[in-house]
């Protein structure tokens, strides 16, 4: 019913905002020049936001328990992952803890080993939406700790994505809005479920034994600080539980500045263990434990 009213909405909007506003909404013409460099910059920046909130609340906190946030800031990252991608915490910690435990597998949902890059890579957010309702992962799913926001959450996927693109479409018309909603949506299948997954088990060098084919591309600078040092990928499959990906000297984890800082303003407590692999990574925090004790 819901869902029906939103699809009446969102016809209506098609219909009378060009009329009441015009054909760009109410910020006009703002993306009718420069029309691709503006797309590009928000892309970028948005994708950075959204991964970092998928990096931090759903991988590091709620799969892996390396950090615990502050209530309402988990509570701000879930939204604005409910209002982007479309998912909840329940549907992607049950997919990842299963990846972990049959990485590369025949069992392993997205593993380009068993599926071919290709395949993970266009591919994967149909794999995953596919995963989620196998009754192994629904089993995790049942297994994890829940509050009522996340469980409505679980329950109406789609309300926080349709509600953003019909904002989006008065703020800048039918035309531009459906694109800048588009473009949102496509952030998760490119960086997170298909990226990292087809790339990271494909190519790389690897820093550990992790009993798959997990790789660092941490190297690739600029696309790691985009998809919040995800790319340090071998270090993660070796100790899931640090909650920094970053190992050497040479590797860079802009999602655990993030979480210093928000440690240092009380926000956020680190629970996991950084090994002792580069003393100037493991220096910066207290949970220290040496390579032999995490392995």
């Amino acid at each position: 019913m819901f869902y029906a009213l939103l699809g009446t909405i969102w016809v209506g909007l098609i219909y009378w905002i060009p009329r009441l506003l015009g054909p760009n909404g109410l910020y006009g013409d703002w993306f009718t020049t420069n029309t691709l460099l503006k797309f590009s910059v928000l892309f970028i920046g948005l994708s950075h936001l959204t991964i970092v909130a998928m990096s931090l609340a759903f991988h590091r906190s709620h799969t892996h328990q390396a950090v615990k946030f502050n209530p309402i800031i988990d509570g701000i990252m879930q939204t604005w992952l409910w209002m982007m991608t479309s998912m909840s915490k329940l549907d992607w910690v049950s997919v990842h803890v299963y990846h972990h435990t049959y990485s590369d597998t025949e069992k392993d949902p997205h593993s380009p080993v068993q599926k071919g890059l290709a395949r993970v890579f266009f591919c994967g957010v149909v794999d995953y939406s596919r995963a989620k309702t196998w009754p192994e992962v629904l089993k995790i799913r049942n297994r994890i700790p829940t509050n009522a926001y996340e469980r409505y959450i679980a329950r109406h996927l789609f309300q926080a994505p349709m509600i953003l693109a019909g904002v989006l479409m008065v703020c800048f018309g039918p035309l531009y809005g459906t694109i800048f909603a588009a473009m949102n949506f496509a952030i998760s299948p490119l960086f997170a479920v298909g990226g990292v997954n087809a790339l990271a088990h494909s190519i790389g060098y690897q820093n550990y034994d992790a009993k798959d084919e997990s790789r660092n591309l941490g190297f690739l600078f600029f696309l790691n600080w985009i998809i919040s040092g995800e790319l340090d990928h071998n270090n993660h499959h070796k100790y899931p539980k640090s909650p920094s990906f970053a190992h050497r000297w040479f590797e860079f984890d802009i999602g655990w500045i993030y979480i210093r800082m928000l440690r240092q303003v009380g926000l956020a407590k680190v629970t996991g263990k950084i090994p002792k692999y580069a003393p100037a990574v493991a220096s910066e925090i207290s949970v220290v434990e040496p390579l032999a004790e995490l392995s």
